[in-house]
């Protein structure tokens, strides 16, 4: 037996509630369709914010193995001993290099968490003109009556 999703009980829910107010059956089933596919774009959204969450968080562990590697680098110079003058070169280097990539990193993060709403937004934002559309098409049609 298939499994109904929480979309088609909503949709179902939401019929039930138009027969009761006694609404004409040709605009209820377009309501419901709109509504419908509101719910869709809803969820289409969230996936993309979802997807998006999941590439920054994956870059954030790239950044971090790559930070990872660079602290064990230094501290294997370090344990080496040698000259001081060069160890005092050596981390200022490294804590230059660190912080160039520290706003680097950041940057990109920012980028990529812009993205990812601005694409959810896209998803939210064409689902609304296809509303608008269908409402104007609707009051065209009443008008016309």
């Amino acid at each position: 037996m298939a499994e109904k999703n929480s979309t088609d009980d909503l949709v179902s829910m939401f019929m039930n509630f138009g027969k009761d107010m006694k609404l004409p059956s040709q605009d209820l089933e377009a309501l419901v369709e709109r509504h419908k596919k509101n719910l869709q774009a809803l969820d289409e959204a969230a996936k993309t914010a979802g997807s998006g969450a999941t590439s920054i968080m994956a870059r954030q562990h790239e950044m971090v193995q790559q930070a990872l590697d660079e602290i064990s680098a230094m501290a294997d110079t370090m344990k080496s001993g040698g000259d001081p003058a060069a160890m005092m070169t050596a981390q200022a280097d490294f804590a230059k290099r660190s912080f160039e990539m520290a706003i680097k990193n950041t940057s990109e993060i920012a980028g990529l968490a812009q993205k990812s709403s601005t694409d959810a937004f896209k998803v939210l934002q064409k689902n609304m003109q296809e509303t608008l559309e269908d409402v104007r098409t609707a009051m065209t049609r009443q008008t016309r009556k």
